[in-house]
């Protein structure tokens, strides 16, 4: 008995052993797959020139299309709202006279050109973003620039949210012949398939916001062969946390400049130096884009379309589209249209935030909070004085004044935080100070009381905290858990003498947050 049991032991072990390795193996090949396999027979077509990996976008000048909610098959987009994209020129983009239309509508299609920085200027290789953003509708269709293989597709939806990489062999650059890759992110669906040939034009995917977004647009990069991964990024968070940056403001510092210059290439010149021009192989924007009124049988009336006032093109993406105007049937011949766009004054070179004026009482604490990297503009460069505040953003403000450092490694409670969540470092080391409870949740998009914010810019203030037992507000009462905190914040902060009222569980404002902040860094 003792000899049948070895025996079956043996054979179940030699059985567990090939199982084990047939299970590896299949992870094994797509390891292989996707790193040394790269360089295998696998070419792509012979380069036969470029496209753009958008084709049209809406006329940013009509305000009803810069609503940023509006998707490409929306019915109110039908082809008539659609232009080519425009042409990539960097003299044209540094345009801010906002009276040319070419000048506005590139600067609204490229918010972020290749080695940008914050203060949109539109200046290249100053800082170390490297690639161009390229707004456009949510599914908008994102197109191949040139033959290639696909080399990776991620399409889930961690910190770097969904992508895809495509190796183009033996292209044309600046007269060099080279293999380069193409990177298009923050995408919805993916069509491309890892590991088969692509077309130039070919459909790859569709816009999106996935990973840190704040409006719909492609990331389109080009890598050199160089770059030790793709898509390539000069730096980690790590690096940026070593010089006390965090991962965007580290952008604005130029972090990684050289790497990135030296393992990327300007994507939009690249595409433009080698462009192939063929409108019967565009794929936009003739997708589930056409009008009712062209679907329908020829009326045997004209219909009479009433004058509109020429619109002026503003900068705020999530402005409600603007209602049609009700149209009357006559029998009289259609006018046409023409929209001109009215000049936007240009934002002089002193004002940060477009609805900020030096007159403003605001300018001072919000020039100072963004000199200090701690707040920036929202995308149509204002700064939302009545906003109100999330937890998560006011964390990161006040854990910007007190420069506190990002070094703690522990492992957070929050069921709803991710660990390649951008707030996780600042919660860290937040924890490890005692300035947050430790719950189940931290609930980074719930909007933030008074009590909340009062306490936690006096935890990490480290001021002595009073505790009088005085009646300060009619609303706060000494046995209250944020009666010291409010009561030291007061003491600090004169305007609240004039409050009868603190009212604990209601919210401030961002003017309201800002002159706190700027208080605080003041009267430290």
């Amino acid at each position: 008995m003792t000899g049948k049991s070895n025996v079956l032991m043996q054979l179940l072990g030699f059985n567990l052993v090939l199982i084990l390795c047939l299970f590896a193996s299949v992870y094994w090949v797509k390891f292989i797959k996707s790193s040394v396999l790269e360089y295998s027979n696998i070419k792509s077509d012979a380069f036969d020139g470029t496209s753009y990996p958008i084709t049209y976008v809406p006329n940013w000048l009509k305000s009803k299309n810069t609503n940023k909610s509006m998707d490409f098959a929306s019915e109110s987009l039908g082809i008539d709202e659609f232009v080519e994209l425009p042409k990539y020129d960097i003299n044209l983009l540094a345009d801010s006279s906002w009276k040319n239309k070419d000048a506005i509508l590139a600067r609204y299609t490229y918010p972020v050109v290749y080695m940008w920085n914050y203060k949109l200027d539109y200046q290249e290789y100053n800082w170390s973003h490297p690639a161009v953003d390229i707004r456009a509708p949510i599914w908008t269709p994102v197109l191949s620039v040139a033959n290639g293989v696909v080399i990776k597709v991620k399409n889930t939806e961690t910190w770097d949210g969904k992508y895809v990489i495509i190796r183009h062999d033996n292209v044309r650059n600046w007269g060099n012949v080279e293999t380069l890759y193409s990177a298009y992110e923050h995408l919805s669906e993916i069509f491309a398939e890892e590991w088969t040939k692509i077309a130039r034009w070919e459909v790859l995917g569709k816009v999106w916001m996935t990973w840190i977004t704040t409006t719909p647009h492609l990331h389109f990069q080009i890598d050199k062969k160089v770059a030790t991964f793709h898509p390539y990024w000069p730096y980690t968070f790590q690096d940026a946390i070593n010089v006390d940056l965090d991962f965007f403001w580290a952008i604005n510092a130029g972090l990684g400049k050289e790497n990135a210059i030296a393992y990327t290439v300007h994507p939009m010149e690249f595409v433009q130096n080698n462009l192939i021009k063929d409108l019967s192989l565009n794929s936009a924007p003739l997708i589930d884009t056409v009008s009712a009124a062209e679907k329908a049988p020829t009326p045997t009336v004209t219909v009479q379309v009433p004058t509109v006032p020429d619109q002026t093109p503003t900068m705020a993406p999530e402005q409600a589209p603007i209602e049609t105007p009700a149209v009357t049937v006559a029998p009289v011949i259609r006018t046409p249209i023409v929209e001109t766009p009215t000049a936007v004054l240009p934002m002089p070179e002193w004002q940060i935030f477009r609805d900020i004026t030096k007159s403003s009482k605001l300018f001072s604490a919000t020039k100072y909070l963004y000199d200090k990297s701690i707040t920036k503009w929202f995308e149509d460069w204002e700064f939302k004085p009545s906003n109100t505040l999330t937890r998560q953003e006011a964390l990161i403000f006040v854990f910007k004044l007190y420069s506190l450092k990002l070094d703690s490694q522990r492992l957070l409670p929050f069921s709803d935080i991710k660990n390649w969540a951008f707030i996780v470092p600042y919660l860290q080391k937040w924890i490890d100070m005692w300035l947050i409870a430790r719950n189940n949740k931290f609930r980074p998009n719930d909007t933030i009381s008074r009590a909340e914010f009062v306490t936690m810019l006096i935890k990490a203030s480290g001021k002595v905290l009073q505790n009088s037992g005085n009646a300060w507000f009619s609303d706060v009462v000494a046995t209250d858990w944020y009666s010291p905190y409010i009561e030291t914040f007061s003491s600090v902060f004169p305007s609240t003498a004039k409050w009868n009222k603190f009212e604990p569980n209601g919210v401030f404002n961002r003017w309201q947050i800002a002159q706190i902040l700027y208080y605080f860094a003041k009267n430290r």
